[in-house]
């Protein structure tokens, strides 16, 4: 599956992600029976994870299944209600969005207009309407083990003094769910192994600021943080290229950035991974084959593979076998219930 993400990351790049502010099928394109729009979340779509994960997965399907599929990137969640609007206009029969920014404004649309589907991935609506089908993450099942793996490394690297940190998003709870159980993950670690390891972490206030990243990050750098979790969009990835400068190491977030922004890659020890490529490509073919489970909300897990750590790539000779046999440990815990990642809260 994670050989799936990364072939999927390099049909985008080939592409360029040909953003004119939308995507169409090549070619001249007979009007089709199915008109599919994605509506990227705040940032925009080159953001080396989240958005491009999404589009990938968009543009993948497209590619398979003859539909009439267009996306439109927001620069701005401002942005979100308006690209929605275009594709109501236009008559599109379903219409995908992403995140909690665009939670509000999807909800709207989908009970005022009943005779369109709609569909919104990283978010969980609670009784959402029979047009409406979310899909989510238990993402906290593949932070609870990188929290481990961070609190290993950091005290593999100063036993006197260990620190790791975290670099999130805006303080939503799905933001949350990556800075709890990370932080859980790293107090395992201390009390199996009786270690000290401390923890430091930000929010940002957007998902777009890679300038404030490098300083988030720096901060947590100045309090002797050896290694960073960043999970904050493109606020995330300047966090990464200020960690690298700093000489020290990063986790990465939603996809491999070891891949998706190789210029981090020898400071990445993994990444936290959510297939939002995949689930993308699989609800759009379940559509196309007239499977379409309105109303309900559908998880990937690290049962079904829908979370992950991303291999170590650089790090796979330098992390003990007693430390990667205690991860698998943890994630068949997580899997049958025997650990608790600590989210919900």
């Amino acid at each position: 599956m994670k050989k799936f993400s990364f072939l999927l990351f390099c049909i985008a790049l080939m592409l360029g992600l040909f953003l004119s502010s939308c995507l169409k099928t090549s070619g001249p394109t007979p009007q089709p029976v199915l008109r599919i729009g994605l509506v990227g979340g705040s940032g925009g779509f080159n953001d080396a994870g989240f958005n491009q994960s999404i589009l990938t997965g968009f543009i993948h399907a497209a590619n398979d299944f003859p539909m009439y599929c267009q996306a439109r990137e927001s620069k701005t969640a401002s942005d979100i209600p308006v690209n929605i609007d275009y594709y109501l206009l236009n008559s599109f029969e379903m219409i995908m969005t992403a995140g909690y920014e665009s939670s509000q404004a999807i909800l709207e649309a989908a009970q005022a207009h009943p005779g369109t589907d709609f569909v919104i991935l990283d978010y969980s609506a609670t009784s959402p309407p029979a047009n409406l089908l979310c899909a989510t993450f238990d993402v906290d099942q593949s932070s609870f083990p990188c929290g481990f793996l961070a609190a290993w490394w950091a005290y593999n690297q100063n036993n006197m003094n260990p620190v790791t940190g975290f670099v999130g998003g805006p303080e939503i709870p799905e933001i949350r769910q990556f800075s709890v159980s990370f932080t859980n993950g790293v107090s395992y670690f201390n009390n199996l192994y009786h270690k000290n390891v401390s923890i430091v972490g930000c929010y940002a206030s957007s998902f777009s600021d890679t300038l404030q990243g490098a300083r988030l990050a720096d901060s947590l750098l100045k309090l002797n943080a050896s290694v960073i979790f960043t999970f904050a969009g493109k606020t995330g990835n300047g966090a990464l290229y200020k960690v690298k400068e700093a000489g020290k190491w990063a986790i990465g977030v939603d996809v491999d950035q070891y891949y998706s922004i190789p210029q981090v890659g020898s400071i990445l020890l993994t990444s936290c991974i959510k297939e939002l490529g995949l689930m993308t490509y699989t609800i759009l073919g379940n559509y196309y084959n007239n499977k379409f489970p309105g109303g309900t909300v559908i998880r990937g897990d690290l049962s079904n593979q829908g979370v992950g750590m991303a291999p170590f790539h650089y790090y796979g000779l330098l992390i003990p076998d007693s430390v990667k046999t205690a991860i698998t440990a943890i994630e068949t815990g997580i899997k049958n219930g025997t650990i608790k990642t600590g989210w919900p809260e």
